[in-house]
C-alpha cells in the first residue's frame, strides 16, 4: 500500500542527491611525470577533493549513510500517512451542562453520577481519542482531542452546571460535523430523549437524573417605584403534591421576616412588597430540598440615574414650565453643573458631554390639529398620543442630516440629528402660547422619555439584577474596564467601544470598575424548566453498533523516518570520530 504525502512539493529537496554524489565521482586529475628520485619532494600539500573531471569510482560507507539520510528526511519533509486498521472508535462527549444537574438524589448529584459511569467507561477500553462538547445554551467544545482518563478529568474541570438550558440537538450535530459519522456520541444528561428509538448506531444517550419534588423561586425583580423600591418574587411547586413553604426575606442588616406560601401540584403564587429605596440588597431564601440553587435570589437596589439639566430659555414662562415639567418626572439632578441636557433657544454650542433641545418658540406659526405622524418606535415617542391636541408650529422643513420623529403632513415638530461626537441634538417646533400640549400628559411623557433616553445613554450599567446567562450591557467611557466574576475571575478590557455585553456564567454579585467608578450588579438563576425535575428520569437509549468491521485511519509516519534519520546521523558521526568511514 503506497503511503499518501500530505506536502509533495517537498520531493523538491531530491535534488540534493545529485549534488552529492557528484562531490564524491567529480575530483582532479593530474599528469604522470617520470622523475629519478623522490628524495628532493615534499608531500605536505595536498590534491584538493573536488574537480571537473570524471575519476574512477571509489565510494566510501559514508557516502552511502549520507544519501541515505538525505533520502529518510526528504521522506519526512513530504509528511507521510499510512492507512491503518483501527476496531475503536473516536468519542465525542455531550456533557448536559444545566443546573438541573446539581440536582441531589441520595446525597449525590447528577452530574457526579455522570462522571462515575464516564470514568468506568475509560477502565474498560478508553477510546483512541476523546473529545468533550459542554451542551449549555450554546455547544461548546472543550479542548483538544484526549486519550487517557487524566486528561479527561482535567478538562471536566470546565464542566461547572450552571447553564438555564441545555442545547442538546445543537451539541448532537455539532459533535456529527465533527465525527464525521465515524466517532461514537455519548450524552450524559438527566432528560430523556424527544424520540426514544434512537436510529443512528454511533449514538447512544445516558440518562442520570432522578424525578424529585422542588419548589423554587422562578422570578424575582426589584424596580424603582417612587421613594421606594418594589419586590417582587415568584415561587411554584413543580411537583404533584400540596407543598407549604416558607421564604426567608432579609433587607439588609435586618431581621429576616418569613412568608409562608401555600402551593398546590403546579402551582405558583407571587409576593410583591415595597422596601425603602436606601436598602443597600434583599435576599429571599426557600427551605432545602433536592435543588438548593434555584432556593435563593439576591437583588440589588436598581439603577437610578439623574440627568443634569440646564434650562437657558429667555422666555421666563416657558422657562418656568420646563423646569416645573423636569421636577415632576422625577429624573433631573439637583446639580446642573457640567450638565447633560441643555435645553435652550439658540444654536449655542453646548459642552462636549451634553445633548441639546433647542426650542425654535416661534412666534408665526400654524395650528396644526392633526393627523400627526408619531414615529412610535422611538424612545422619545414612547406613550405619546397626541389626541385632541393643538400643536402650533412654524411652516418649516426638516434640515439635511435631521430625522423627524413627530409630524403634521411635512412639517417636523420633533426631530433629532446627531453630531460627529455622537452627541443628540433635539429641535422642538413649538409655540406653547397658541397650543394646548402642554396642558395634556403628552407634555410631561415626552420630558420624561427624554431624560430616560438620555439616562440610557449615559456611561454606566443598564441593570442591577439579570437573570443567569443573559447578557448585562455596560456603556462605557472608552476607559479600561475590569470585571471581576463571583468566583474571583478577572476580566480586563484595556480598550473598550461605546459599550460592552457582559456575560453571566455564574450566579451571584458582579463587580465593575470603570475608570474611578465601580458599580455591581447580581445573576441569579432563574429558569423553571431547569427547576422542574419531574421530568428527570435514569436509563440509556440507543447503543453504539457492536458490528466487527474494521476501519482504516491515517496514521503519520514522520516520526520513523525521523527517527532514522537521527540514528544514521549518529553513526555518521562515529564512522568519522573512529577514521572508520573510508577515505
Amino acid at each position: 500500500m503506497i503511503p499518501f504525502l500530505a506536502y509533495p512539493l517537498a520531493l523538491i529537496a531530491l535534488a540534493t542527491v545529485p549534488a552529492l554524489a557528484a562531490i564524491y565521482i567529480l575530483r582532479n586529475r593530474y599528469r604522470r611525470r617520470d622523475v629519478s628520485s623522490l628524495l628532493l619532494w615534499k608531500f605536505n600539500v595536498q590534491s584538493k577533493a573536488g574537480g571537473a573531471k570524471v575519476h574512477r569510482l571509489q565510494l566510501p560507507l559514508l557516502f552511502f549513510l549520507e544519501l541515505l539520510i538525505l533520502l529518510l528526511l526528504v521522506t519526512a519533509a513530504t509528511g507521510p500517512h499510512w492507512k491503518l486498521p483501527q476496531s475503536v472508535r473516536p468519542l465525542i462527549v455531550i456533557l448536559d451542562n444545566s443546573f438541573s444537574m446539581r440536582a441531589l438524589h441520595a446525597d449525590e448529584s447528577t452530574r457526579a453520577r455522570a462522571e462515575i459511569f464516564l470514568e468506568k467507561l475509560f477502565q474498560r477500553q478508553p477510546p483512541p481519542a476523546t473529545r468533550l462538547i459542554l451542551a449549555g445554551s450554546e455547544p461548546r467544545l472543550l479542548g483538544a482531542p484526549v486519550k487517557t482518563w487524566a486528561e479527561v478529568k482535567e478538562l471536566l474541570r470546565q464542566w461547572r452546571c450552571w447553564s438555564p438550558d441545555t442545547a442538546l440537538d445543537s451539541a448532537i450535530t455539532l459533535a456529527s460535523e465533527l465525527g464525521k459519522q465515524q466517532a461514537n456520541i455519548l450524552i450524559l444528561t438527566d432528560q430523556r430523549p424527544i424520540d426514544e428509538k434512537i436510529s443512528n448506531p454511533r449514538l447512544e444517550w445516558h440518562a442520570f437524573g432522578w424525578p424529585v419534588e422542588n419548589v423554587a423561586i422562578v422570578n424575582a425583580s426589584r424596580t424603582a417605584f417612587g421613594d421606594q423600591d418594589r419586590c417582587l418574587l415568584e415561587v411554584a411547586n413543580l411537583s404533584a403534591t400540596l407543598h407549604t413553604t416558607k421564604i426567608l426575606v432579609q433587607t439588609g442588616t435586618n431581621v429576616p421576616q418569613s412568608l409562608l406560601a401555600a402551593l398546590g401540584a403546579q402551582d405558583r403564587q407571587r409576593f410583591v412588597f415595597n422596601i425603602p429605596s436606601a436598602t443597600p440588597s434583599i435576599s429571599a431564601v426557600l427551605e432545602p430540598d433536592a435543588l438548593a440553587e434555584d432556593n435563593e435570589v439576591r437583588l440589588l437596589p436598581p439603577i437610578r440615574k439623574h440627568i443634569r439639566v440646564q434650562v437657558a430659555l429667555t422666555n421666563e414662562a416657558f422657562s418656568d414650565l420646563v423646569n416645573r415639567t423636569l421636577e415632576a418626572t422625577g429624573l433631573r439632578a439637583t446639580l446642573t453643573e457640567n450638565p447633560e441636557l441643555v435645553i435652550h433657544e439658540t444654536d449655542a454650542v453646548v459642552s462636549s458631554n451634553s445633548w441639546s433641545l433647542r426650542c425654535l418658540l416661534p412666534a408665526e406659526s400654524t395650528a396644526f390639529t392633526g393627523p400627526f405622524i408619531v414615529d412610535s418606535s422611538h424612545p422619545l415617542a414612547e406613550g405619546i398620543a397626541l389626541e385632541g391636541v393643538i400643536w402650533a408650529g412654524a411652516m418649516m422643513t426638516n434640515t439635511p442630516g435631521e430625522v423627524p420623529v413627530i409630524l403634521a403632513g411635512n412639517t417636523p415638530l420633533l426631530s433629532l440629528r446627531d453630531d460627529a461626537f455622537s452627541r443628540r441634538h433635539l429641535t422642538l417646533n413649538l409655540n406653547p402660547q397658541l397650543s394646548t400640549l402642554t396642558s395634556t400628559p403628552d407634555w410631561p411623557i415626552l420630558f420624561w422619555n427624554l431624560l430616560k433616553w438620555r439616562a440610557v445613554e449615559s456611561p454606566g450599567l443598564k441593570e442591577s439584577n439579570a437573570r443567569l446567562g443573559s447578557e448585562v450591557i455596560l456603556k462605557t467611557t472608552g476607559e479600561p474596564v475590569t470585571i471581576n466574576l463571583p468566583d474571583g475571575t478577572v476580566n480586563t478590557f484595556p480598550k473598550t467601544a461605546d459599550q460592552i455585553s457582559i456575560e453571566t456564567p455564574l450566579p451571584g454579585i458582579y463587580s465593575v470598575s470603570m475608570g474611578q467608578t465601580t458599580n455591581s450588579f447580581a445573576v441569579n438563576p432563574l429558569a423553571a424548566d431547569e427547576s422542574d425535575l419531574s421530568v428527570s428520569v435514569t436509563g440509556q437509549w440507543g447503543a453504539w453498533g457492536t458490528d466487527s468491521e474494521r476501519r482504516m485511519e491515517e496514521a503519520s509516519l514522520v516520526w520513523i523516518f525521523g527517527l532514522a534519520a537521527l540514528g544514521l546521523l549518529a553513526l555518521h558521526l562515529y564512522l568519522l570520530a573512529a577514521g572508520k568511514g573510508g577515505r
